[in-house]
């Protein structure tokens, strides 16, 4: 009932973020200048693959590159600064790998990872239900009936579901949540229409729908029948996002400089001082966002990546805001759309991975349970 995949037999390419930096500050902008924005990316996309970005976090054993967290997160940053909807497909693709190495059974690990760490198979994953976030909260049913699976239910905001070639989909047996591997093409899968939105263009947002969808569990159950996710899923990492929002940062302050040093000889001095103050105001907020980055992925932070998330999706728009009225009408519209396709694409950066209201509560819960176990403290405790 599974399609194997044969093992992929070109040689592994090692991904740098200097290449996917070199990819990005050429190649994507040249490809935005000439494409429409809501173009599914197919060059873009082949030219990822012959660096190996699909790769990143597979051992090499298994035709990846194997990369460190932070070299990981490199090339998200990458990506991201160079166009938000390419760092969302690739990095939804590099979790997805590590889940596969981390929960996989030895035959899905053959079959699979050399596939998606060439990027012959890239991945979608399909976990988000409108209301429901929990794993013990999700609708999505796994029934086992003998040799085979039947999997039923709905997810939500599925990225580039109208062009993945496998969709993992978690959904719950019993008292545990599971991870089916699903082939969109099989019968009983339906991916909706590229859902309308302001930013995140060019790579798909779509609900799938699954009815009656049969599977083989020994091959298509991530771990087998007996493996439990839940624990995965509570680990959720959003340093990726995190780094996506310092990417988006630093592209805009950097083409908000140029756009300043290249029309501040037509301006008055004084209307040129003003500029150059309110260029700086951003500049100390990017600084900031980057700290925190800083901060919370290194080995020993000192804020969680939770709160470093929502600071710094915040400040970001904040920032896109700014830039935009420094800039006035070429901010606002102009043939280069790297200013506002930034800004259409932050919005969505506070929402997508964990919504920040999500992690506020969570943030907030854990902060007042802290406060009432030290409750009477001195503010000694927390001076340097």
């Amino acid at each position: 009932m599974c399609s194997a995949v044969p093992l992929s037999r070109s040689a592994p390419v090692v991904c740098s973020a200097s290449a996917v930096r070199e990819f990005g500050r050429r190649y994507v902008a040249e490809y935005l200048a000439r494409h429409r924005e809501t173009d599914y990316p197919d060059d873009l996309v082949a030219r990822m693959r012959a660096l190996g970005v699909f790769g990143a976090t597979v051992p090499v054993g298994f035709g990846g590159s194997g990369l460190p967290s932070g070299e990981v997160l490199e090339i998200i940053y990458e990506l991201a600064r160079a166009w938000q909807p390419l760092a969302g497909m690739a990095g939804t693709h590099l979790k997805l790998c590590r889940d596969v190495e981390r929960h996989g059974t030895a035959v899905q690990k053959q079959t699979l990872l050399p596939a998606m760490a060439s990027g012959e198979m890239i991945c979608a994953r399909g976990y988000t239900e409108q209301g429901r976030t929990d794993p013990e909260r999700l609708a999505a049913t796994i029934t086992l009936k003998e040799a085979h699976g039947i999997l039923n239910g709905r997810k939500n905001w599925v990225t580039n579901a109208l062009h993945a070639d496998r969709i993992l989909v978690v959904a719950r047996r019993d008292e545990i949540a599971q991870c089916v591997i699903v082939d969109p093409a099989r019968p009983g899968v339906e991916v909706g229409a590229d859902l309308p939105r302001p930013g995140m263009l060019g790579v798909s947002l779509a609900e799938v729908r699954l009815s009656g969808y049969e599977f083989d569990p020994e091959l298509e159950l991530l771990g087998g029948p007996e493996c439990d996710v839940t624990t995965s899923l509570r680990g959720h990492d959003v340093t990726r996002y995190l780094t996506r929002a310092i990417g988006s940062a630093d592209a805009v302050l950097a083409w908000l400089c140029a756009f300043v040093e290249s029309t501040l000889e037509q301006r008055a001095p004084e209307v040129g001082s003003v500029m150059a103050a309110r260029v700086g105001q951003i500049a100390i907020q990017v600084a900031a966002m980057r700290a925190v980055w800083r901060d919370a992925i290194s080995t020993a932070p000192g804020v969680t990546a939770d709160e470093a998330k929502v600071f710094c999706t915040t400040v970001l728009h904040g920032v896109m805001s700014e830039a935009i009225g420094v800039c006035g009408g070429t901010g606002y519209a102009s043939e280069d759309a790297t200013l506002t396709r930034h800004y259409r694409d932050a919005v969505a950066l506070q929402v997508f991975g964990a919504p920040n209201d999500a992690l506020l509560t969570q943030i907030g819960e854990r902060t007042l349970a802290v406060e009432r176990q030290a409750a009477g403290q001195c503010l000694d405790g927390y001076l340097p």
